[in-house]
């Protein structure tokens, strides 16, 4: 049979070609027409083409634009990236006693989106949390979920957790692990702890309390910033650089990550010794209970290069827990306020509770004041020693003059007596310091004149700050050579009508006893880094000469006489040559009320090795307020225990060691007593203010430095003129 054929094509027929195929059986289809075929050719076309744009675009971005997509990558994998804390360096003393350090903590981080994020994970870790730790578990639910819904991944659910804490919950972590993999059930076996990690955190800590608080300040919680003494002054120090832990993706989609370090910071080496300073704080906290002072000043030093071996006031405070007001309680309320009109009044109970937080804040800022460094006073008869060497040293006077005490002077038309109620009499120079004589003084001032009075002061550092490496030094107060008249001069002789601070003073008297070296007061010896390698020493800085050599050691002899038969008397301790200046200054406010008591110190007398200076600020707790040995008294105890623990032996016995009875009658060293040996009635000196005088021939025309002749009675000296 012969196919049929399109006429016009010659082709098979299709319509038969179509039929023949369904008559023998098989499938109909469709013919696949030429235009169905274009329509495809086209559309494979434009989606080539869009691939091929959309490498391009992919290849632009990721040539032009790497770095930003990058960072929003990252930003994306927050949880991935984390702060590695530094660690504050510590703060040690002498001998490498630990007393600021900084405790590794940590904070337990909760992801709820991995919590969540499969069954296998949401059960197990809700468990072991409240298995390890007893939280609770609807809590726990109850926050995951609503994290989750904002889509936070870093919660943190508790803080401050010990090492232990951690490595309890990471051993049960591990231990579900184990079990579970060895589950024959599959899901059972991939039940695992997710989403929770641990962020390390530190903080500081003060072993000892309140021990050397002033000294050593206090930090922050995050140890980025120190408050007060050390802590603040080497606040650069000690702190340290983050670290940081990165989290990306590879091109394998693969999270890696890239660990910067922290830099932990540096150890600060001080020259506190914390057996000294113990020792000054327990004498100070025993002493104010009966004294009850408005403030109570210890330091303790080493003359020879200027380190600060311990320093105290009164109002302790626990650097743990800085901002407890319950330290205030006993405290005087105008604790640095020597303007003598500030109100005597001493924290209470009701008072601290009734204040506001601003008031709460001033209070606490006014006891973590360094007192011994910030407060400014008169010091008394204490400046008389370095007036004397002055005047030594400026050939204004000789260590075989002699002076005539009659109770007292008129400079500028104002009557000025001496600290005794009667003369004193003739005295050699040695006993113008034992006796404490303020008419003496007041010549000897005289003599030096205004412009070496006030260079003098300069010299021995008065009127700016010494440079100690603490934070809140005053500068003191003095008058200016040109506002100095003729009774400031005199008064400033005998140590009023100056302000100056404990850190002054004794660096001063360092100079006094060393030799004549002044140098630069200092807390810090040694900076170490984190490895232990020193970084810096910080040796005794030697400023400038301030007396000769052959001064200092006449002053030295001189002082000595003042604690073995004179004024010092009450600082005695059997076995030891001790040598030392009694103070006692009246208060501004002039009311005759209070007075600032004071005795510097050192031993041995030869070459001092320890000088230790104490002041105790207007006793309230005391009948008489107007004597030195309450401050000698404290001085002698307190050096007392010091001595042994400092290697520091007897070198004689004493010739006339104090005897001391309870029906003896307390008298004051500084008083002058009679025949009997009663207290002779005294007055303590006020100072003034007078106008401008003129020096030229001497203040005292009548009297000069030369000491008596054969021929004539004690106690009168030729007239002569000032040089």
């Amino acid at each position: 049979m012969t196919k049929s054929r399109d006429r016009r094509t010659d082709k098979p027929d299709r319509n038969d070609t179509t039929i023949e195929k369904t008559t023998q059986g098989r499938k109909k289809y469709r013919p696949f027409r030429q235009y169905m075929k274009r329509k495809l050719a086209l559309t494979f076309a434009i989606v080539v083409l869009a691939l091929f744009a959309l490498a391009i675009v992919l290849l632009t971005i990721s040539r032009d634009k790497n770095e930003e997509y990058q960072k929003i990558v990252y930003a994306q994998q927050d949880y991935d990236s984390r702060t590695i804390a530094f660690r504050r360096g510590d703060i040690v003393d002498r001998n490498g006693t630990v007393l600021a350090t900084t405790t590794r903590l940590y904070n337990l981080i909760l992801d709820p989106v991995v919590i969540t994020s499969d069954a296998k994970y949401t059960d197990t870790t809700l468990d072991a949390l409240v298995e390890c730790y007893g939280y609770d578990r609807n809590e726990l639910v109850q926050l995951i979920n609503e994290k989750k819904e904002i889509n936070s991944r870093y919660v943190v659910y508790t803080r401050e957790m010990s090492e232990e804490d951690m490595n309890r919950f990471l051993e049960l972590k591990t231990k579900i692990a184990q079990e579970n993999k060895k589950k024959e059930d599959k899901k059972e076996s991939q039940k695992r702890v997710a989403g929770v990690w641990f962020e390390t955190k530190y903080k500081r800590i003060y072993p000892y309390n309140d021990l050397a608080c002033w000294l050593i300040g206090f930090s922050r919680d995050d140890s980025s910033k120190g408050s007060y003494g050390v802590e603040q002054y080497y606040n650069s120090q000690l702190v340290g650089t983050n670290g940081r832990e990165y989290g990306y993706l590879n091109d394998d989609s693969n999270l890696q990550r890239v660990i910067k370090p922290a830099e932990d910071g540096n150890t600060i080496v001080t020259t506190i010794d914390a057996t000294i300073q113990r020792i000054i704080q327990d004498h100070i906290a025993r002493a104010q209970k009966d004294l009850k002072a408005y403030n109570i000043g210890v330091v303790v030093m080493d003359p020879h290069n200027g380190e600060i071996l311990g320093m105290a006031a009164d109002a302790a405070f626990d650097l743990n827990n800085p901002a407890d007001t319950s330290a205030l309680l006993g405290v005087y309320t105008n604790k640095h306020d020597n303007s003598g009109s500030a109100e005597h009044v001493y924290y209470t109970q009701s008072m601290i509770d009734a204040m506001t937080s601003e008031e709460k804040t001033l209070a606490l800022n006014d006891l973590w004041r360094n007192f011994c460094i910030a407060y400014a006073f008169e010091p008394g008869s204490t400046t008389k020693s370095l007036v004397v060497a002055a005047a030594l040293d400026e050939a204004k006077i000789k260590t075989t003059s002699g002076f005539q005490c009659d109770g007292g002077e008129t400079v500028g038309g104002w009557p000025i007596k001496c600290n005794n109620g009667r003369a004193h009499g003739w005295l050699d120079l040695k006993e113008v310091l034992g006796q404490s004589c303020n008419d003496a003084l007041m010549y000897i001032g005289g003599l030096l004149g205004r412009h070496e009075m006030s260079r003098y002061q300069a010299v021995f550092g008065f009127g700016q700050k010494t440079g100690v490496d603490l934070p809140g030094e005053a500068t003191g107060l003095l008058y200016a050579e040109e506002n100095m008249d003729v009774a400031t001069v005199a008064t400033n002789a005998f140590g009023q009508n100056m302000n100056v601070t404990m850190v002054q003073q004794i660096a001063a008297y360092c100079s006094l006893v060393n030799g004549g070296t002044y140098y630069e007061p200092h807390i810090v010896r040694q900076i170490k880094n984190s490895d232990g390698a020193v970084l810096e020493e910080i040796d005794g800085k030697a400023v400038r000469q301030t007396i000769s050599a052959d001064t200092s050691h006449y002053m030295l002899d001189a002082m000595l006489d003042v604690v073995d038969v004179h004024t010092g008397k009450n600082a005695q301790i059997d076995g030891y040559e001790i040598w030392g200046k009694t103070g006692t200054a009246e208060r501004q406010g002039r009311n005759k009320n209070d007075y600032l008591l004071s005795f510097i110190g050192g031993v041995p007398a030869d070459d001092p090795e320890v000088i230790l200076y104490v002041i105790v600020d207007a006793p309230q707790g005391v009948e008489e307020q107007a004597r030195s040995a309450h401050a000698s008294t404290l001085w002698r105890e307190i050096m007392t225990d010091l001595l042994p623990y400092m290697n520091l032996y007897p070198t004689r016995d004493l010739k006339n060691p104090p005897q001391e009875t309870p029906q003896a009658p307390v008298v004051d060293p500084e008083t002058e007593t009679d025949e009997h040996g009663d207290p002779v009635t005294t007055e303590p000196q006020t100072g003034v203010f007078f106008e401008e005088d003129d020096f030229s021939g001497g203040i005292f025309g009548d009297r000069n430095d030369s000491t008596p002749s054969d021929d004539e009675p004690e106690g009168q000296a030729d007239p002569g003129n000032e040089d």
